[in-house]
């Protein structure tokens, strides 16, 4: 019985540490299209941008970045180490989607790699939009 309760233990231990690892970090950056700020036609709308991970498990929720609209900028803060797909959406004041619905969760074609507190992902968003 001893035996049996410390390999459970040792277990439940070995599942505690893998399931709490990855550091979490603080990542900055800009979003631009074409190598310059993000256009907006109007005063309304709004940036969105999130960060799902890869692979995604279940009860893995993506991370929602506060954004600066004005300067195309994105800040998360205690995101985990890792690769993720980068989903973005320019919303006009009637939630159109100036990017065509392209970098969403289900098509962005964006990857990036968060490895150290503090890094700064730019995202360059090409003029002509992903087929």
């Amino acid at each position: 019985m001893r035996v049996f309760l410390r390999v459970s233990l040792v277990l439940a231990l070995l599942v505690a540490a893998t399931s709490c690892s990855g550091k979490r970090t603080n990542i900055t950056g800009t979003i631009t299209r074409d190598g310059k700020p993000l256009e907006w036609k109007s005063e309304g709308g709004h940036l969105l941008v999130i960060f799902v991970p890869v692979p995604r498990r279940e009860n893995q929720d993506p991370y929602l970045a506060e954004t600066d609209r004005e300067a195309g900028t994105y800040r998360i803060d205690e995101i985990r180490a890792g690769r993720y797909m980068v989903a973005i959406h320019q919303f006009d004041e009637r939630h159109g989607d100036s990017l065509a619905n392209k970098y969403d969760p289900v098509h962005t074609p964006l990857i990036v790699e968060v490895e150290e507190d503090g890094q700064v992902i730019d995202i360059d968003l090409p003029k002509d939009l992903p087929q």
